[in-house]
């Protein structure tokens, strides 16, 4: 293992586009509390709910690479049946209305965040993976609460 990866630096490049993967978060919460020239609130509201579906499926990706690791069958079923349930809800979350949607991503982001954190304890993924999903997740729910928040308030 090299030395930043056992030291738990977080890659750049994985800081860099993870972060950069926040601004559509980000756009979509500010679109709905300040008037922003090139979105609309309705446009920014889908932006919000469709790439929060589509980032929760991805994340889902990466635990169903995870699970092809050194694991017994019993434990790999487990890892890729619970891998597709981002994906599942990210989906659900395409067709509900707008409460609803924002509601389940934030759970489905809360609950992903968790496993990755749980599964970095359990030394299944490198430490530097945990810090990037805490800071990433943040980003992400707080984005869609204050999305939410604004949504309730109309």
């Amino acid at each position: 293992m090299s030395d930043r990866l056992a030291s738990g630096k977080i890659p750049a490049s994985a800081l860099v586009l993870g972060l950069a993967g926040l601004i559509p978060f980000v756009a979509g919460a500010a679109s709905q509390w300040a008037k922003l020239p090139m979105l609309a609130p309705d446009t920014g509201l889908r932006l919000a709910i469709l790439y929060g579906a589509i980032i929760l499926s991805f994340l889902g990706g990466i635990r169903w690479g995870t699970a092809i690791g050194p694991y017994d069958t019993g434990r790999q079923s487990t890892e890729f049946s619970a891998s597709v349930l981002g994906s599942l809800a990210g989906l659900a979350a395409a067709f509900l209305p707008s409460i609803p949607a924002l509601a389940l991503l934030i759970a489905g982001f809360l609950m992903q965040g968790l496993w990755d954190v749980m599964s970095v304890d359990a030394g299944r993924l490198p430490q530097w993976f945990g810090r990037l999903r805490m800071i990433l997740t943040a980003g992400a729910v707080i984005s869609l609460v204050a999305t939410l928040l604004a949504v309730l308030a109309t």
